[in-house]
């Protein structure tokens, strides 16, 4: 017989349920189903390892099978064995990359191009900064950065493997990361650190030993210092993105209402993927109004192969331009 949880896990997991489910506006029910279970994996294969992807692909669809995301080119859901997969030689040799098919919105929206100057705030591992230079054919001014040491020997192994340019690969922490970095960029991605509510796998009673309110507020204050920081290293016309894989408006909406209101050269553009079960950013939450720009926002509703995710497309307005 299962485990019969203790009185507090279980108010903690009803409390969790009832707040993912009026975010998402679906019954604690189905939020229960949606984040019973991982999510399948999926791949992005790697143009800049050399062989052509054509090649490596034939290879993959030969070991399991594959199914085209059809709004993100390289990239595939694995129907199949995920372990035939990462125990290839093509994943040994940086020819592809698994992920969580969620993680390819950031680089996406990001919409970089080759000769700009590319900031990735919090790149470990380094699978989005990876993406980002496969977008630009290895022909942008990539620095990744990551402010948790500990992830800097894997940002490393990532960025070798897949074969990235960078111009540097730093160690700053993302609240202050104006006071340590004199240069702007064109385009800058923050995938924050956040509580992580996205990956909970309700299957297992572990899953949400760590989470509370009170540490997605202290998350909150984290996010909210990263992204002004990052906002005043973006150029005149530069664009951010700014993604989580958490739930909680308080780490979504709430740090970019904060941004919106306090410089007014910030504006929210549209992010025209076509991605399956996604929804806009939050109006209101818990009596507090957002930014309208927010509903341009998007939120991505975990399904069998994507992860809860959120993603917020800033630009900088031109200098002299009216906000």
């Amino acid at each position: 017989m299962p485990r019969r949880p203790h009185p507090a896990e279980a108010r903690r997991r009803d409390r969790f349920l009832a707040r993912a489910a009026a975010v998402w506006g679906m019954r604690p029910q189905e939020v229960e189903r949606r984040l019973t279970g991982a999510r399948q994996s999926s791949l992005r294969l790697n143009p800049l390892a050399g062989r052509p992807v054509e090649a490596v692909l034939r290879e993959l669809q030969a070991l399991t099978a594959l199914e085209p995301i059809p709004w993100c080119a390289n990239a595939f859901h694995i129907v199949g064995d995920k372990r035939a997969i990462t125990e290839s030689a093509p994943h040994a040799a940086g020819e592809v990359y698994v992920m969580n098919a969620s993680s390819l919105i950031p680089g996406l929206a990001l919409d970089a191009h080759p000769g700009q100057d590319i900031l990735d705030v919090c790149s470990a591992p380094g699978g989005k900064a990876a993406h980002i230079a496969a977008l630009t054919g290895n022909e942008a001014r990539l620095t990744v950065n990551d402010g948790i040491k500990g992830r800097l020997k894997k940002l490393h192994e990532v960025i070798e493997l897949m074969h990235v340019k960078t111009v540097d690969v730093t160690n700053h922490p993302g609240q202050y990361l104006d006071k340590f970095v004199e240069a702007d960029f064109d385009r800058i991605l923050l995938d924050a650190q956040c509580s992580g509510e996205g990956m909970a796998d309700l299957a297992r009673s572990d899953s949400l030993k760590f989470w509370s309110p009170e540490r997605i507020e202290q998350m909150s204050r984290l996010q909210q210092r990263m992204l002004v920081a990052s906002f005043k290293r973006l150029r005149p016309a530069g664009i951010m993105v700014y993604s989580t894989c958490t739930i909680a408006p308080e780490e979504n909406e709430a740090p970019l209402d904060h941004l919106l209101r306090h410089h007014p050269d910030a504006r929210v553009e549209p992010i025209d993927l076509g991605i399956p079960e996604a929804m806009p950013g939050l109006a209101r939450w818990e009596g507090r109004e957002y930014h309208p720009d927010l509903r341009h926002a998007l939120r991505v509703v975990p399904s069998a192969y994507m992860e809860s995710f959120f993603v917020c497309r800033i630009r900088k307005a031109e200098q002299g331009a009216q906000a």
